[in-house]
């Protein structure tokens, strides 16, 4: 699929793996982590803020997280 940011879904790839606090609460299956200076737009099952959650997957823009 053609994106409007391909090299930001590139670098939301090297994030899969990596674990992150949320800086945002999930809410509605979606919340915000800060990675560096950086904030991404996550989907997930909801999560209170400081929650640490993982990096599953990518779309588009958004990284798709799990709770740890």
């Amino acid at each position: 699929a053609e994106t409007d940011h391909p090299k930001l879904n590139q670098r939301g790839e090297q994030y899969v793996g990596r674990v992150f606090t949320l800086s945002v609460s999930i809410v509605n299956g979606v919340g915000k982590i800060k990675v560096d200076d950086t904030t991404w737009k996550v989907s997930g099952e909801d999560a209170e803020a400081g929650s640490k959650v993982e990096v599953t997957g990518v779309d588009g823009v958004v990284l798709k997280v799990t709770k740890v």
